[in-house]
């Protein structure tokens, strides 16, 4: 993989997409809170409804009783011990998965970009053993930037000439947009896209639609 040329790459985004630590990361943020004696308790849903979304945005809703600085604080913890924890529990891979990264990063470049904070990536990638089908990530912890800024920023870096985005939710749709690269649902995963868009339903059915999009 490291002589692969292509003016070509895939961007995958990373919960919901490359893997499910919805449980996990319940379990984590509700030790953190219980440590650190603060009295909130997060339930699955309510962790779902956070996935996607950055610090700034998911603090507020997290830690409505409190001022932005100080959900940020708590937030921080919640973070430092999710990626503790998923280093001895980490998330679950969807079906096929390393089959078709295998597949796909035999012929283009692959990269995680992700409104994750730093560690998270580095965890899935480390936990499976998956660097090598990946030529790079970067993350909202790394930038401090928007998702489609870290899109732009890899493909203008790399000089990609087309990029695909595969994501499982409508901001990731929206921020392909403004990135002005393609986009691909991954509808297995937690969000729903009402505007009609390439989709895939298993990450099987992923490789021949990349052939497509390429070709069009």
């Amino acid at each position: 993989m490291e002589n692969l040329k292509s003016d070509k790459a895939i961007f995958f985004d990373l919960d919901g997409t490359l893997w499910d630590a919805l449980i996990q990361i319940m379990e984590a943020w509700n030790k953190a809170m219980k440590e650190n004696k603060l009295n909130y308790t997060f339930s699955l849903e309510t962790i779902k409804s956070f996935m996607g979304l950055t610090p700034l945005e998911t603090a507020p809703l997290a830690f409505k009783d409190v001022s932005l600085k100080k959900g940020l604080e708590y937030f921080a913890l919640c973070l430092n011990e999710e990626i503790l924890y998923l280093q001895n529990n980490p998330g679950k891979l969807y079906p096929h998965e390393e089959e078709i990264l295998k597949v796909l990063s035999n012929k283009y470049p692959l990269f995680i970009i992700s409104n994750s904070d730093k560690g998270y990536i580095e965890g899935y990638l480390k936990a499976y053993n998956f660097n090598k089908y990946f030529k790079g990530h970067l993350c909202a912890g790394d930038t401090n930037l928007e998702k489609w800024e870290n899109i732009v920023l890899v493909k203008d870096k790399c000089n990609y000439k087309e990029v695909i985005y595969v994501g499982d939710t409508k901001k990731d749709f929206l921020e392909s947009k403004k990135a002005n690269v393609k986009f691909i649902h991954a509808s297995y995963g937690f969000g729903k896209i009402d505007e009609s868009v390439l989709k895939i339903n298993s990450l099987q059915e992923l490789p021949d639609l990349i052939e497509k999009v390429f070709k069009s």
